[in-house]
């Protein structure tokens, strides 16, 4: 028979999930959870068996916090009495997902002869201790901790149960939070290198909504007044004409970003009265590509056709082993031409040109030519050529 939580823990439950999408939320559910537990202060932290260092407190979004404690002896803890912590002293007794007493690691009539006790626990009238061990690996525990006097005395089942349940979600909510801070780094770090690409370059859900608008391509939208962005929301050509081939592409890519049946995309030339250019090519992402933590189906690739993008063979040969042909035809690719374009430009025929494709491709670890022109355009040879 399911035996029902202990009161007040769903309250907890919630406090977890909420502080695991917004780390500064970690002290109130410390704080909730403290006097769930009557007790007077509580801690989460790490502790090293290997060197006896803890870890308190963390630059950027930890989960490491105390609650009710005063600052110069949680200082003091970081710095010295964490290594002089009895109760952390034997290694084997701890275990990750189980819960353990101050008065199961360490005998309570031989604290009082401590160090740690004497310096550190009496003047903050702490005596007993229960901990949840939420991880473990190797040398290295996370734990979350209350405290009380002796007069309060040692924690009842009740209580220990109260930490048993939370385990599960605890363990669940610091992994969620590990999670979303590495998305958020990995996010940064993406948009930096979209950053500096000599391109501009808007991604796109499955929806074909923005996620994401690189500051070239807002610059080339802008100066052209062919193409209108709206953040999360849809790409669209000022022109009619062109806005319907363009939903087209991306109704294409983004199917087939998503691996549902559809094609590849494609490039279109957008022209404007007064001579503006832009050419765009629409391309989809793989189904594993998500750089923001939301799925990035598909994305559009932009530039003035005025201003191509050369110098590029060179790179494509000494990286991907190209011969100059072949180098010669991505390089058209990457600036938005179509395998026609560059037959009829360089009097080859299409069995040349689909032949030198495959080359190309194979080159780059791609099997088609949207991908390609993918790979080169988000790898090292455009890279460099932007640093350059």
């Amino acid at each position: 028979m399911h035996q029902p939580d202990p009161p007040g823990v769903a309250a907890l439950v919630g406090h977890i999930y909420e502080a695991a999408l917004d780390n500064r939320r970690w002290g109130d559910f410390l704080s909730a959870f403290t006097t769930r537990l009557n007790s007077h202060a509580g801690l989460i932290f790490a502790n090293d068996f290997t060197d006896r260092s803890v870890e308190v407190s963390a630059p950027g979004n930890s989960f490491f916090t105390s609650h009710n404690f005063d600052p110069l002896f949680s200082e003091s803890f970081a710095a010295y009495y964490g290594q002089r912590n009895a109760w952390m002293e034997n290694p084997k007794l701890h275990h990750e997902g189980k819960v353990v007493t101050s008065s199961m690691l360490y005998p309570d009539h031989y604290l009082k002869k401590t160090e740690y006790w004497s310096d550190w626990l009496r003047p903050q009238s702490i005596f007993y201790s229960a901990g949840a061990i939420v991880e473990k690996r190797d040398d290295r525990s996370v734990n979350i901790t209350v405290v009380r006097s002796e007069a309060a005395g040692s924690y009842s089942p009740d209580e220990l149960w109260v930490m048993e349940v939370l385990i599960p979600h605890l363990q669940t909510g610091f992994a969620l939070h590990r999670k979303l801070h590495h998305l958020q780094v990995l996010s940064h770090a993406s948009a930096n290198v979209l950053e500096s690409i000599p391109f501009g370059v808007v991604l796109l859900d499955e929806a074909a909504q923005v996620l994401h608008v690189t500051l070239r391509a807002h610059d080339l939208a802008a100066a052209s007044g062919l193409l209108r962005l709206r953040d999360r929301g849809a790409v669209q050509c000022t022109l009619a004409a062109n806005d319907q081939v363009l939903q087209r592409l991306l109704h294409e890519a983004t199917r087939t970003g998503t691996a549902a049946p559809g094609g590849a995309g494609g490039a279109l030339r957008l022209n404007g009265l007064d001579g503006q250019q832009l050419q765009l090519l629409v391309t989809p992402l793989p189904s594993w590509s998500s750089p923001f933590g939301t799925h990035t189906a598909a994305a559009i690739f932009m530039s003035n056709p005025k201003v191509l993008i050369g110098s590029l063979g060179g790179m494509l040969r000494s990286l991907y082993g190209m011969t100059p042909a072949e180098a010669r035809l991505t390089e058209a690719l990457v600036n938005g031409r179509t395998p026609q374009e560059y037959a009829d430009g360089h009097q080859v025929s299409m069995n040349t040109v689909r032949t030198q494709i495959k080359a190309a491709a194979a080159k780059v670890g791609a099997s088609r030519l949207a991908d390609l022109v993918r790979i080169v355009l988000t790898g090292p040879a455009v890279l460099r050529r932007a640093g350059a």
